[in-house]
C-alpha cells in the first residue's frame, strides 16, 4: 500500500461519521402521527386484546411506517406485551366485554354483602308499620272544619 492510498483511507475513516446515510436519516426521522391516534390505537388494542402494526395501519388508516412507530411506542409504554411468533401482541389491560369485573376487590365485596345480609335478617325494622294510630287508613272527608282558617280573610285597602 502506498502513502497516497493510506492517507486517503485515513481521511475517509475520519470523515465517515459526518456523511449522512439515507437509511440512518430515515430511521432517525419520526413519522408525523395525527393527534389522538395514540389514544385510538390504545383503545383498539385493549378492546380487541391483540395488536400488530398491520392491524393498526388498517384500523387507523395510517401509513405502515407510522403504524410500526405507534406499535413500538405502545410496547415501550407498557400498553402491549411483547409480540409472539406471529408478530401479534396482547394488551396488558384488556377491556372485559363480558360485563363482569376482574377487580381484586370483588371477592371482598361479596364477603361484605354476605355479612351485611346475615346481620339484617334478625334486626327489627327502623320504621313501625302502625298506620291505624296515625289515621292514615281512614279517608278524609271533603268538608273538614279543621281545614279552614278560624277567621275570615281581611281584604286590604
Amino acid at each position: 500500500m502506498n502513502r497516497r492510498e493510506f492517507t486517503t483511507s485515513l481521511v475517509a475513516l475520519a470523515a465517515a461519521p459526518l456523511i449522512p446515510l439515507p437509511t440512518a436519516v430515515a430511521a432517525s426521522r419520526q413519522m408525523a402521527i395525527p393527534a389522538g391516534t395514540y389514544a385510538w390505537a390504545q383503545l383498539i388494542a385493549r378492546a380487541q386484546n391483540k395488536c400488530s402494526p398491520e392491524i393498526l395501519a388498517r384500523q387507523l388508516h395510517i401509513a405502515p411506517d407510522a403504524a410500526k412507530q405507534l406499535f413500538n411506542e405502545m410496547l415501550r409504554d407498557g400498553v402491549l406485551r411483547a409480540p409472539g411468533m406471529a408478530g401479534i401482541a396482547q394488551a396488558t389491560q384488556p377491556i372485559d366485554a363480558t360485563g363482569t369485573t376482574t377487580s381484586p376487590l370483588r371477592p371482598s365485596l361479596k364477603k361484605l354483602r354476605d355479612l351485611l345480609a346475615t346481620e339484617d335478617e334478625g334486626a327489627a325494622p327502623l320504621v313501625k308499620d302502625d298506620t291505624s294510630r296515625l289515621g292514615c287508613d281512614m279517608p278524609q272527608s271533603e268538608e273538614d272544619h279543621n281545614a279552614s282558617a278560624p277567621q275570615p280573610v281581611q281584604e286590604s285597602p
